[in-house]
């Protein structure tokens, strides 16, 4: 979930985006939908000692065919496959930020949203995309764009390779579907100084001019679990980002080396 709270609002999006992009395949795939609540609990940035929490309304789509596949808040779209190996469309993004609630930018300019697309390269050690039971490595490049949704700026790129783990069982009458994630981030300095950049007019006597260099983002570890029942469903996760020796690590933006993002959901599956 490179997910954050815009891994909410991107669902909401995307889910109409995907229902009517699947439908010509519908009879030939698995589809679920329902709509519930989520709390979450986000930094402003990686990177940030402040944090807000969120309560929003929880689209859930979880949709699978030979060509398209919604999952965990995430679109892929089957581009080429061949043995193991399969290049896939993936997404990605970061939530705006009010600089105005956050200390260590008062006086900047707002973050936008931020929306990342690109090419993603998998090899499947285990399982395939279709299935439940998977283990693969994932290579995705993403370009990213800054946007209040008026209007957009081009940002960088982000390329960050993982691993990812998922399972699905049964228990009883309980279906679960855990995933764990591992990897690490890298950007361009484009994207980075973005973020931590900090222009000569935003100089003050506790922030000094600053600008980002590309390369190394930090390592991520992240967790979600869905469990399933009759019409309900209710999810957990957790990210973990340490930018220990990041290219920006340096930044007066940066105010500590650890950050987590948490969420839960429940949702009534129609």
């Amino acid at each position: 979930m490179q997910v954050n709270v815009n891994n909410h609002i991107r669902c909401c999006l995307l889910s109409i985006i995907a229902l009517f992009g699947c439908l010509p395949g519908m009879a030939y795939a698995k589809l679920e939908v329902g709509l519930g609540m989520s709390a979450v609990h986000v930094p402003h940035y990686i990177g940030s000692d402040e944090a807000e929490d969120f309560y929003l309304p929880f689209p859930y789509l979880r949709y699978r065919s030979e060509k398209i596949s919604v999952d965990r808040n995430l679109i892929q779209a089957n581009l080429w496959r061949t043995g193991n190996w399969s290049l896939e469309i993936s997404l990605g993004g970061a939530v705006k930020v009010d600089s105005d609630k956050n200390e260590a930018r008062q006086g900047m300019s707002d973050l936008d949203f931020i929306i990342e697309a690109g090419p993603a390269v998998h090899y499947y050690f285990q399982g395939n995309r279709k299935q439940e039971n998977a283990l693969y490595f994932e290579l995705p490049l993403r370009g990213a764009i800054s946007t209040d949704f008026t209007a957009g700026e081009y940002r960088g790129y982000t390329f960050n390779p993982r691993v990812v783990w998922r399972r699905g069982y049964q228990m009883g009458p309980y279906e679960v579907r855990p995933q764990l994630t591992v990897g690490i981030r890298t950007a361009s300095s484009h994207y980075h100084d973005y973020t931590y950049g900090v222009k000569g007019q935003d100089v003050t006597e506790q922030r000094q001019q600053y600008k980002a260099q590309s390369g190394y983002g930090g390592f991520q570890l992240g967790y979600s679990t869905a469990v399933l029942w009759s019409d309900w469903l209710v999810a957990g996760f957790m990210r973990y980002v340490n930018i220990s020796g990041a290219a920006y690590d340096d930044s007066p933006l940066v105010k500590k080396e650890n950050s987590v993002l948490v969420g839960v959901a429940s949702a009534y599956l129609f």
